[in-house]
């Protein structure tokens, strides 16, 4: 679809609006836009959805508690799924990533998937968000345990980051 016309369609009001909440860290206006079956895919691991629009409203409540600083990119449109790049700082670390936000025939959010890099800002992304989401579905003490077993992995990731290029 050419831009001109992604502009004129009824998606782009959605997409619009989707960024403009993603910008403000504004849940509650993303959850208006989900459709009741949405579907969240973790960019962490293909084990873990997050359904339906209470849940994962609930989900990015808690994505935009971990990231600072969230700005969106003008989106990439392709029939009913749009690419839409942004750049976040998790824990002060700079992450880029799109999220592939696919709409259903009324025009609300079906389906959401992240892509993203570097290694080490997606590592420090999972010492900082499951630890969260795990509390919150599960209890304090499960958050907790996902914090202790994710530091490893990021500090290994973080190491590996900073070590490899001298060998390259």
């Amino acid at each position: 679809m050419p831009a001109t016309e992604f502009a004129a369609s009824p998606a782009s009001a959605t997409i619009a609006a989707f960024r403009a909440a993603a910008d403000r860290g504004d849940a509650d206006a993303v959850a208006a836009l989900l459709a009741p079956g949405v579907v969240f895919h973790s960019p962490l691991t293909d084990r873990v959805r997050f359904e339906g629009g209470e849940e994962v409203a609930a989900l990015h409540r808690d994505i935009f508690a971990v990231l600072d600083e969230l700005r969106t990119s003008d989106p990439l449109p392709r029939g009913d799924t749009f690419a839409a790049p942004f750049t976040a700082r998790v824990r002060g670390v700079e992450m880029k990533a799109v999220i592939l936000v696919r709409l259903d025939a009324r025009g609300q959010i079906e389906d959401l998937e992240v892509y993203g890099r570097p290694l080490p800002a997606l590592a420090t992304l999972f010492t900082a968000l499951p630890p969260r989401v795990s509390a919150r579905r599960r209890g304090r003490l499960r958050g907790a345990l996902v914090a202790i077993l994710s530091r490893p992995l990021a500090l290994a990731l973080h190491a590996a980051d900073r070590l490899a290029p001298r060998f390259l």
